[in-house]
Order: C-alpha cells, then structure tokens, then sequence
C-alpha cells in the first residue's frame, strides 16, 4: 500500500487533477444554469490558452506528433461541446460520470490500435464501465 502513495511520479500531479477537474465539473454546472453552452465553450478555451501560455512552451519544428497533438485538441474541444451540452440539460450527478467513463473508449482503442495488452481484470473493469453507464442513465 505504500508503494501506492509513492506513486512513482504520477500520484502527486494526479491529485491535484483529481480536485480541479471535480472542481471544473461543479462550475459547469453552476455556469450552465444561466450561461450557453457555446460561450462556456469559450470561456473554457480561453481558461486553457492562459494556462497553456503560462506554461512558458517551447517549439522545436513540427511534426507528425504535433499534428497528433492538434488532433487530440480537436477531439477534447469536440468532447467538451457536448459535455457542456449535456450539464445545460442533464443532472451533474448523472451527466459527469457518464463522460467520465470515456477511459474506456481510450482503453479499447489502446487494444486495438496500440495492442495494448488486455487482461481478464481489464475486460471486467470495461464491464464494468459499462454497467454503470446503464445504471447511471437510466
């Protein structure tokens, strides 16, 4: 167990995304009462340009990783829209864990695409997942 706490690096940044992402879920949803999706929408762009900014980044040329990168910014802005979609019209209780079971979309497609290796406890965490969409939406 304590192995766990060290966390090899990944625990101590984790936490603290853990907090904010619960923290950005609940102002969602508190926003989404009287402001549209489109402009929570941009309001989120612009959070994420400062932050990005402040990171100080640096470019060394661009390559097909950065196009990658592009893409998976394309698919986060894709998800967001209908993420702040679903807070306008759904119960925060139901609508965040719902699309935070969007690990198992990037576990399945790490199987294939990545072959990834695919365990017995993998597959019933995937079940899992997928009961509890039904539970949660139903």
């Amino acid at each position: 167990m304590v192995s766990f706490f060290s966390g090899a690096g990944w625990l101590k940044p984790s936490l603290p995304a853990l907090f904010f992402w619960g923290l950005w879920g609940f102002l969602t949803k508190l926003g989404a009462r009287k402001v549209p999706w489109q402009t929570m929408l941009i309001f989120f762009a612009l959070g994420t340009l400062t932050i990005g900014l402040l990171a100080k980044p640096t470019f060394s040329g661009f390559g097909v990783y950065h196009l990658i990168g592009l893409a998976a910014g394309l698919a986060c802005a894709v998800g967001f829209m209908y993420f702040f979609i679903a807070m306008s019209r759904g119960s925060a209780s139901v609508v965040i864990p719902v699309t935070s079971l969007y690990v198992v979309v990037a576990s399945v497609m790490a199987f294939i695409i990545l072959a990834g290796p695919l365990t017995l406890k993998k597959v019933m965490g995937i079940v899992c997942a997928v009961i509890a969409i039904v539970l949660l939406a139903g």
